[in-house]
């Protein structure tokens, strides 16, 4: 056959090749040809399909040019009929194959080594993967995974789970329902005689569709004010709506703010431009009315300017008030288990601490220790000591998650053939598979990168042109469409290995109240999503892998799936360390001499290229200094001494050392918490820290965060310089040296953990966390709305309108009073039946 010309290119798995410049449909047209191959060579046969469990098996066999037909009567060709792995799809010798003792399915040598190295020969023969539903080959990654159905639950324990629900969410339906009996009274007092529900015109929505308030970005529940103007849209929540009134009545009586720009929404502590932002709404034009009715506002603040708002609803009258006393009825006599949140969990004290860790050394405390069962031995009555702990807003770490599931791959290259072997009625941009927008943590500025390539960093690492680490995050990977319609697979192994399902089932979680939400309304992103990152298991100081400091409006389940730990050369480590010492001395120099602040921070701010040619001249320079003045300044012996050492001992690490001589000027640590500290830090070989932070504990954090807001550095390592909230910024990330620094000024501390393969860890809604890798990991998660933390999710719902419309946290994307409503209503509609069915029984 003549030898095609033109370039070829390698897209996808190394068995495909394709011509650079030719459609696909003549890709398609060439492959119904029959292949013309010399005589004595073995081809791929098109020959008959036989299907097998979803195993395509072709014919392969030898043709004699000069008498075709007898070559392929020949028996000494029957041999090769059938023999492909059932992964690669490939023609095998027999020798080369593994044959599966329960089906007809054969792997290769080749493919168990590289897509199935965790099992050996003997295993693939006893079971093979296939049988094992974990196998990750293409025909198998598209048929959906089988998972076992859970037990049906007793009729007792979905009762009372249910009440329990309704316990927790009535306070917030009592909250909606005297917000809009306050609206009532103010539209009574507009229109001078009294008002009910009936008497206010009702918007219908289409499920849909939802409604969002024009000047904080919160989703409207029920009750709100529209504009009548059919060419004005402005519609204004409740909770805007008291402000602004309120607003109004205080620029009445002379209270205007210091610019006379009129009323302004004050932010409270630490929200804010400099601790002093507000909402941009400079209306200086915008008065209320003299019957106390709110004017639309003025065109240049979006609305018509002549028109008054009216008070509109969005369902049937009284709904609130029925489900309010329906739900009182359902729980007349429901009294849930008291929980001491002043001590400890009695059920953790009596057991062994083969289910607690200790996550933090604070004096005094109850919560030193995590509730970390394992997995594999978790009962269902297991949940109530669950409960016990989300009460009082505590992590939890659950071991060993994805030892009930299949055990499907989660390597990365794993995830990418799936990701590509999708169904093409998905609709994928082919583009997306090749390059993806990545996040490096050195200057978090964004990256495109070739989606092979990143995925080789992850197994082998990167490095700048300096030699420094490049730790890459991968930005919102599957991109374009959910996880579960590019993963499925992995989707359903994820769902799986998710304990407490009655909290993390996203579809079916009894006590999720994100579940039940209509069918056809707009649902809320909660995932599952996956986050991929490079990681270094020591501190640099500079461009770590981490997700700074946030806190999530929801409760949240984060799994590690995947880890991989970069061999780093020992020359290339040797010059990663000399690069910190040079931060650590710029640093050091910059707290010992407060008189030469700006030389040593143009020093700490330079390139690490810059710092490593200049470290010399400023040494000297400092040497001198110290010699013309006959003194010593305090440290400046013990930091040498440091140096020198290291210098005499290369594999002595260098920067822990003069980080830690910092720390001991800083702080006066009693010793048995540096003992504690030390061991930890050395102790650890998990894939990622977390640095949990109580809710009792963010006014603190938040004055720390604030007071040293130029320490922390953020786009194009740039110290950072506005903050609007220091936590919902995400733009700050806590030091070990910052955390005792913290631990010092404020007496507080984190829940300070690792995270291990296979670890589940639980993390309550309000509770700021911040993540470091320090290998490359994989994670899965996924959010939930837990009823222990309902009240929490509407508060943090509260302060995030309260940020400006630009801000990354402004938009309600949980919308949870409309979630606690459908929650009430579905968990009424279900015990009613229950009492039904137990009643006709």
């Amino acid at each position: 056959m003549e030898k095609r010309k033109g370039k070829r290119i390698r897209r996808g798995d190394s068995d495909e090749l394709f011509e650079d410049g030719r459609s696909q449909n003549a890709r398609k047209a060439r492959e119904k040809e029959n292949d013309v191959v010399s005589r004595g060579r073995i081809g791929r046969g098109r020959g008959r399909r036989k299907f097998d469990g979803g195993e395509v098996s072709k014919r392969s066999i030898e043709i004699d040019m000069s008498n075709p037909e007898k070559d392929i009567k020949s028996e000494g060709s029957r041999k090769y009929v059938g023999l492909t792995c059932h992964h690669c799809k490939n023609l095998t010798s027999e020798s080369d194959l593994i044959f599966c003792s329960k089906c007809n399915k054969k792997y290769c040598n080749e493919c168990i080594k590289r897509w199935y190295s965790e099992r050996t020969i003997e295993e693939v023969r006893a079971a093979c993967p296939f049988c094992m539903k974990n196998c990750n080959c293409r025909s198998c990654l598209r048929l959906p995974l089988v998972v076992k159905p859970r037990s049906e639950k007793e009729t007792n324990v979905m009762f009372k789970q249910l009440q329990y629900l309704l316990v927790k969410v009535l306070p917030i339906l009592k909250d909606i329902y005297m917000e809009q009996n306050r609206e009532l009274e103010i539209e009574a007092t507009i229109r001078g005689l009294p008002v009910t529900e009936a008497d206010i015109n009702r918007c219908k929505l289409d499920p849909s569709e939802r409604i969002y308030c024009d000047l904080c970005r919160t989703s409207i529940a029920n009750f709100y004010r529209s504009c009548p103007n059919p060419d004005c849209s402005v519609d204004i929540c409740l909770s805007c709506c008291k402000e602004l009134s309120e607003g109004f009545h205080q620029e009445r009586d002379g209270n205007k703010n210091a610019e006379g720009k009129g009323y302004e929404w004050r932010i409270q502590a630490g929200q804010g431009k400099d601790s002093e932002a507000y909402v941009p709404l400079h209306f200086s034009t915008w008065k209320l009315n003299s019957d106390s009715s709110i004017p639309c506002p003025p065109k240049e603040c979006g609305g018509c300017g002549t028109s008054t708002l009216e008070l509109r609803r969005l369902w049937k009258k009284d709904w609130v008030e029925k489900l309010i006393t329906n739900a009182e009825e359902c729980t007349l006599h429901f009294r849930p288990s008291d929980v001491d949140i002043a001590h400890e969990c009695s059920s953790c004290t009596t057991s062994s601490d083969s289910i607690r860790r200790q996550a933090a050394f604070r004096k005094n405390a109850h919560d030193n220790f995590l509730y970390s069962p394992n997995a594999v031995d978790l009962a269902e009555d297991d949940i109530a000591h669950f409960q016990s702990h989300w009460m009082r807003a505590e992590p939890v770490i659950v071991r060993n998650v994805l030892e009930k599931t299949s055990g499907l791959s989660w390597e990365p290259m794993v995830m990418w053939r799936a990701c590509r072997e999708m169904d093409p009625k998905l609709k994928c941009n082919e583009e997306e598979t090749k390059k993806v927008k990545a996040l490096d943590c050195l200057d978090w500025c964004e990256v495109e990168i070739n989606i092979h390539q990143f995925f080789d960093g992850y197994l082998e690492g990167r490095m700048h042109k300096n030699g420094w680490p490049e730790m890459l995050k991968l930005k919102d990977w599957p991109p374009s469409t959910l996880f579960e319609k590019r993963l499925p697979r992995h989707n359903a192994e994820f769902i799986a290995a998710l304990p407490f399902f009655d909290y993390t089932d996203p579809k079916s979680g009894i006590l999720n109240l994100a579940t039940r939400l209509p069918e056809k309304s707009l649902k809320p992103d909660l995932g599952p999503k996956t986050y991929i990152a490079y990681g270094f298991h020591e501190e640099l100081s500079r461009g770590d892998s981490v997700t700074k400091l946030h806190c999530d409006i929801s409760d949240a389940v984060n799994v590690l799936t995947h880890t991989a730990k970069v061999e780093i050369p020992p020359a290339k480590y040797q010059n990663i360390k000399v690069h910190q010492k040079n931060n650590a001395e710029a640093m050091l120099q910059k707290q010992q001499y407060s008189g030469q602040v700006t030389e040593a921070s143009e020093l700490e701010n330079k390139s690490l290229k810059e710092v490593d040619e200049d470290k010399q001249d400023l040494k000297d320079k400092t040497a001198n200094e110290e010699q013309s003045n006959n003194s010593s300044r305090p440290g400046s012996q013990e930091v040498e001494k440091v140096i020198s050492s290291k210098e005499d001992n290369p594999t002595q690490p260098a920067v822990s050392i003069i980080v830690e001589s910092i720390q001991e000027q800083k702080l006066d640590v009693q010793k048995k918490t540096d003992g504690n500290a030390n061991e930890r830090s050395k102790a650890v070989h998990g894939g990622a820290v977390w640095d949990i932070f109580r809710r009792e504990d963010v006014p603190k954090l938040i004055q720390f965060l604030k007071r040293h807001k130029h320490e922390f550095r953020h786009i194009n390592n740039e110290p950072v310089k506005s903050v609007i909230h220091p936590i919902h910024d995400q733009t700050m990330f806590l030091s070990e040296s910052q955390k005792k620094q913290l631990k010092e000024e404020f007496d507080i501390e984190p829940w300070t953990f690792e995270q291990h393969l296979g670890e589940a860890v639980f993390i309550p809604a309000g509770c700021p966390h911040q993540v470091r890798n320090r290998q490359s990991c994989i994670k899965v998660a996924l959010d939930f709305v837990a009823p222990e933390s309902v009240e929490e999710c509407l508060r943090l719902t509260q302060e995030f309108r309260r940020l400006p419309k630009d801000h990354r946290s402004s938009e309600d994307k949980l919308e949870l009073k409309k979630i606690a409503l459908y929650a009430a209503s579905s968990a009424i509609r279900e015990l009613n039946e229950l009492m039904q069915n137990s009643t006709t029984q």
